[in-house]
């Protein structure tokens, strides 16, 4: 199985550390040849708000600016419309990095991840 990060595929907007070992950061759930499981479905999932971080799977997103040039950004939440939202401004809390790029586009969701950690050591 091969393994790559979306930031060596895509540019982000977001420093990263270029030093980092890549092969002591997957989870073990990512590690083995095993299929992975598709994520429960969105009716299964809680909508209360005060619970959502720990009942809703993470998700990394890609997003394009819609601006020449065309910046990427990725990212990881629980909640991919509302980031976006906040990404382009019409929610408080959008990323500062991602201000210059507005408006954005979602390019790519990746779901099912059961921590943030998880869904951090991919992007």
């Amino acid at each position: 199985m091969m393994v790559r990060t979306l930031s060596k595929s895509f540019r982000s907007l977001k420093p990263h550390s270029p030093n980092t070992n890549l092969n002591s950061k997957i989870p073990k759930s990512l590690s083995s040849n095993r299929q992975l499981s598709p994520p429960p479905p969105p009716s299964s999932l809680s909508s209360s708000s005060s619970n959502s971080s720990t009942k809703r799977p993470w998700s990394v997103y890609l997003i394009l600016s819609t601006n020449i040039p065309i910046k990427t950004y990725v990212g990881v939440t629980t909640n991919v419309s509302r980031r976006l939202k906040q990404h382009n401004g019409e929610l408080r809390g959008g990323a500062k990095a991602s201000r210059a790029g507005r408006p954005w586009v979602c390019a790519c969701i990746i779901r099912g991840f059961k921590d943030k950690s998880e869904g951090i050591c991919l992007t």
